[in-house]
């Protein structure tokens, strides 16, 4: 139809002359019907073969279509990817990293998720999302879950207070401050509790808060130190009103990558991760300038 002769279409086909007219003559008879005229040794399409053409060109297109679309798959460039993860980087980590992995992956479609850490093994196994961000060690059936990041602990103070002047902060430093504390349920607030207790410090706890966030927000404006996670600290110090200070000893913060066991990773979600890593090292580069800055004076 489109060489407009059994000559042409064999050559564009590679195939000799006799083939294409037994395959065209297969076809009818398969269809019970004739979709050409053979007129002077030349093959003129009927009406009926009009119709099949415009059918087989939205066949052929899909086909391609779909072509174009496996292979954008095997890139990770196409498909749907979705994530799940605590507040704090849900908060401003991951959709900064979504956001430049979308600029070199337009056609992916991405569902972020913030959930409590300890419902996000669930979500995995569930199959309710892909991969999942957690700080919680505990394992559900089916899962795996890999340290994707591990940074200590940090101190949180306003931006102006006298702590700033020594670069690291230990338990007796802060004794006889305000502290605001996290909520009692979570296991980094029972480590803190027990580094503080060691060191023969009571804390003086002003304010207690369910969240890292919130405990962060209170130290902006003025009513306390507190001592959280470093992504938590970094999201404070961009919303402004802290520094942060190193804090001895270390209290580890694990981040761990849960994925479903048996499917493994899909390749959206592995150029994703891949992604992640410029991040990541963009995030302790901003992490090590924060620790390092000057203390502000009043003045300033």
């Amino acid at each position: 139809m489109r060489s407009g002769s059994v000559t042409e279409a064999g050559k564009v086909l590679r195939l000799t002359q006799p083939t294409i007219s037994k395959l065209i003559a297969q076809l009818e008879r398969s269809m019970g019907m004739k979709i050409f005229n053979r007129m002077g040794g030349r093959l003129v399409p009927l009406p009926e073969a009009e119709i099949l053409m415009h059918q087989v060109d939205k066949i052929f297109g899909a086909v391609e279509e779909l072509g174009r679309n496996a292979k954008r798959l095997a890139n990770g460039h196409s498909g749907h990817l979705r994530i799940v993860a605590v507040p704090p980087l849900a908060l401003r980590f991951l959709p900064i990293a979504v956001a430049s992995f979308r600029e070199t992956h337009p056609d992916v479609r991405i569902t972020l998720n913030m959930r409590g850490s300890s419902y996000i093994p669930d979500w995995i196994a569930a199959q309710q999302a892909d991969i999942g961000f957690t700080s919680s060690r505990a394992t559900v059936a089916g899962t795996l879950s890999p340290i994707f990041m591990s940074s200590p602990a940090v101190c949180v103070l306003p931006r102006t207070h006298p702590l700033t002047a020594k670069r690291t902060l230990a338990p007796k430093d802060l004794a006889g401050h305000d502290f605001v504390a996290l909520g009692r349920d979570t296991p980094f607030s029972h480590l803190l509790e027990r580094v503080f207790s060691d060191a023969g410090v009571v804390r003086r706890i002003m304010v207690e808060v369910g969240h890292s966030a919130m405990a962060g927000a209170m130290v902006a404006s003025g009513h306390g130190i507190t001592v959280l996670d470093p992504v938590s600290a970094l999201n404070q110090l961009a919303q402004g009103g802290v520094a942060l200070r190193r804090f001895a000893p270390e209290v580890p913060c694990e981040t761990r990558l849960i994925h479903p066991a048996r499917s493994g990773l899909p390749l959206l979600a592995q150029a994703f991760i891949k992604h992640l890593e410029t991040h990541v090292r963009l995030f302790e580069t901003e992490l090590n300038a924060a620790l390092s800055q000057r203390p502000h004076s009043n003045k300033e």
